[in-house]
């Protein structure tokens, strides 16, 4: 027998077959999933850079403030303040609350110092990008003469839902040791 080319595409032949709609649900499905873990990865892998990036600016910051005390031969600061919108940390010459920060919209600083009082640098970590930055010192004092910095003091960059940190404990040279005190960051060794 002959088929001709109507039987080929007849609705009961194997060809004309499609997906059935619970294939079809169990693809969506499955695809569902697999673009929520990439989207979850993805949040986690821009989250880590962010905790990155603040990191390095936090210790360049630190190392340049040392750097133009000892040139400059004069006692610099770098003080931290919490502000509804953020962290502050501030590069400042005189007392420790010689400065004083707030954010406005845009989450840029806004900062007010008293007569003679040098802002040097005035940097937020805005609690929108889902980081706080927290030190056990209100403020560390950098001495002119040796480059020392008095008291010493740990600041940790870490995620706001706890997933992540880094932590940088500034001894009394103003060397800067970068650990993990969480869980585990690669390239970091556990604090």
């Amino acid at each position: 027998m002959i088929r001709t080319t109507a039987q080929a595409h007849s609705p009961t032949s194997p060809a004309a077959h499609g997906l059935t709609l619970v294939e079809l649900l169990v693809v969506v499905a499955v695809t569902a999933v697999l673009l929520q873990g990439a989207t979850l990865s993805f949040s986690n892998w821009l989250l880590r850079q962010h905790l990155l990036g603040i990191s390095a600016q936090f210790n360049a910051d630190l190392q340049s403030l040392r750097a133009a005390a000892v040139t400059r031969h004069r006692i610099l600061r770098l003080s931290f303040q919490d502000t509804p919108a953020g962290t502050c940390y501030l590069l400042h010459s005189g007392d420790a609350d010689a400065c004083r920060c707030s954010a406005d919209a845009q989450s840029e600083p806004q900062v007010s110092c008293t007569a003679g009082t040098e802002l040097l640098r005035a940097a937020l970590v805005p609690v929108s990008r889902r980081i706080r930055l927290q030190s056990n010192v209100a403020s560390l004092r950098i001495d002119p003469r040796h480059g020392t910095v008095t008291p010493t003091g740990s600041i940790d960059v870490a995620a706001t839902d706890g997933s992540s940190a880094l932590r940088h404990i500034v001894n009394i040279l103003g060397r800067v040791r970068t650990c993990a005190p969480g869980p585990q960051f690669t390239g970091y060794s556990a604090c």
